[in-house]
């Protein structure tokens, strides 16, 4: 009995043995689909512009309440009134770049690089009267909020970029 017992054991690791390379590479090669899909092509962003200035009371207007921690934060602590002068809406498609120019006269080009789920690789170039002054590569999550200041003299203008996917 031992050994019909043996043979058949010894056959059925035999049989899962030769099977579990194909199931390995079935499941490697829907699991590469499946990272595949979950790659994104496609994002959403919206750029806001702020003035900030050392003068004023500190108050933050209402239209600038989601960026309010932000803007009180000990980085932008000299600052004491916030003006929002403008917005735009990016719509991104994978490695193409998205150009908009604000009324401060900057030009902010944004472009999709890649990501996942909600981690968006972004690249932007922020200009003004043809010179770079900010061109780099960043993560963002969904609903996360990055502020770009560039300075002005004693005021500055903060960009403000949230994305979703």
């Amino acid at each position: 009995m031992t050994s019909k017992h043996s043979k058949f054991l010894a056959s059925s690791l035999c049989a899962v043995m030769t099977a579990l390379p194909a199931v390995l590479v079935a499941g490697a090669v829907s699991l590469s689909a499946g990272t595949a899909q979950a790659a994104l092509t496609k994002a959403a962003c919206r750029v806001d512009a702020i003035e900030a200035s050392p003068e004023g009371d500190g108050t933050i207007p209402a239209e600038l309440s989601f960026l309010a921690d932000q803007l009180q934060a000990p980085e932008f602590g000299r600052y004491k009134s916030f003006k929002h002068i403008g917005r735009h809406d990016f719509t991104l498609e994978l490695s193409k770049v998205v150009e908009h120019k604000f009324k401060s006269g900057h030009t902010v080009e944004l472009s999709l690089l890649g990501g996942e789920k909600d981690k968006l690789e972004l690249r932007t170039d922020l200009a003004r009267n043809g010179t770079s002054l900010v061109n780099m590569s960043f993560s963002l999550r969904a609903k996360q909020v990055m502020l770009i200041p560039v300075r002005r003299g004693d005021s500055a203008v903060i960009f403000a970029y949230q994305c979703k996917t």
